[in-house]
């Protein structure tokens, strides 16, 4: 009792010191809180109960790491969190009750539940919150985001800025999403669709292209005589892969029409088994008409262009981190992020038709090549002005 007595005696004699090493610890042990929840908040942590690889339950981690949104830099909490202080403490609580679970469940129980996740697991106000400007908007006007420390991406998403950085379409006014005709806010309003009814699973387990047409074609075939699109009326939808035909569409980058577009080969000529719900179609479809030599010259387009796209994937990422470090110097970084959307649309433009440059060789060539200039002007630009 004197011991204590005589230790509060000692803190009155030394008020200013003890102030400073309550406020030097308080600082000190912040700091390490923020440092150890933005630690488990990475999907390398997440890894640890999370280690299968491929797609499914288990690989969540690994098929992030090669999805869109992987590549794009969006993390595990960007989706499972709510944006904002309160979101993101209740999306690091939510896991602390998951990794309760990991280690009192069995394996069958842990997969029964990564098989069948809640509906609301990722709402529909995580995804219009990036993907559209209104909903973006709408939700920073209900929810004061409270930013003390940068913890994630999702907390810096301001649209239209963020979207347009990232080449994305704005799903609730734009039409044109992914390579073809959509119009997400008729499919939501007159439907009542929500966002996972059509990408359910769109990043840890995707369909196959295949799946997501043959999703379209049944319910438009349910609703036929509506206006919907049929599986027989091509150019409805697939615009972007007219567009690569016709050698249109890019911006800055002169065109002309495909080799099979100029014969007058029709989209069921090569896509020969659409009525047996088989849409795309393979090197072997050539020797429908040509000689088997052909299928190694598809082979060849194909493989050749994939990789180009695959290079620029990369490169787009280093412009992109270029810009923003210019950004937080205070850089004129206007013109150049003006040059990088362009070159990104292009960039999208050849990918979201989807064949790898088979459609128009050329014209795709020709994208690619504008794109990989724009992006090493960025870069060269970037780095001799100051």
């Amino acid at each position: 009792m004197a011991s204590l007595k005589n230790l509060f005696a000692w803190c009155k004699r030394h008020y200013l010191l003890v102030t400073f090493l309550g406020v030097l610890f308080i600082a000190a042990f912040g700091f390490v809180n923020i440092q150890i929840l933005h630690m488990t908040s990475e999907p390398e942590f997440c890894h640890m109960c999370h280690p299968a690889q491929g797609f499914g339950p288990l690989a969540e981690v690994d098929s992030w790491e090669h999805s869109a949104h992987g590549e794009a830099g969006v993390s595990c909490l960007d989706c499972h969190g709510r944006p904002g202080v309160v979101g993101y403490i209740k999306a690091k609580l939510g896991g602390l009750k998951d990794t309760y679970m990991q280690l009192t469940i069995s394996k069958e129980e842990k997969l029964e539940i990564l098989e069948n996740p809640k509906k609301d697991l990722v709402p529909d106000l995580q995804c219009l919150f990036c993907h559209s400007d209104k909903g973006n908007q709408d939700y920073r006007k209900r929810v004061k985001l409270m930013k003390i420390v940068r913890m994630r991406l999702l907390d810096d998403v301001k649209n239209p800025e963020f979207r347009k950085h990232k080449g994305l379409p704005d799903i609730l006014t734009d039409t044109f999403v992914g390579g073809t005709h959509f119009d997400h806010s008729m499919h939501l309003e007159a439907f009542d669709f929500k966002c996972r009814d059509c990408h359910f699973g769109l990043v840890h387990n995707p369909s196959t292209k295949t799946d997501r047409m043959n999703m379209c074609v049944t319910c438009h075939k349910e609703n036929e005589g509506s206006g919907a699109p049929l599986v027989t009326e091509c150019q409805r939808c697939h615009e972007a892969q007219f567009d690569m035909n016709k050698g249109v569409g890019a911006k800055d980058v002169a065109g002309e029409p495909g080799l099979m577009w100029g014969n007058g080969v029709v989209c069921q000529d090569c896509h020969t088994g659409v009525s047996k719900g088989i849409y795309r179609p393979t090197s072997e479809t050539c020797s429908n008409c040509h000689d088997d030599s052909y299928g190694e010259i598809f082979n060849e387009w194909s493989s050749e262009t994939k990789a180009e796209i695959a290079d620029l994937r990369e490169m787009r990422i280093n412009v992109e981190d270029a810009l923003k470090e210019a950004d937080k110097k205070k850089r004129d970084t206007k013109a150049y992020w003006t040059l990088y959307e362009k070159a990104l649309y292009n960039f999208r433009l050849v990918r979201n038709d989807g064949t790898n440059g088979v459609h128009n060789r050329d014209y795709a060539q020709a994208i690619l090549a504008s794109v990989k200039k724009d992006f090493q002007t960025v870069l060269n630009d970037l780095d001799q002005t100051w």
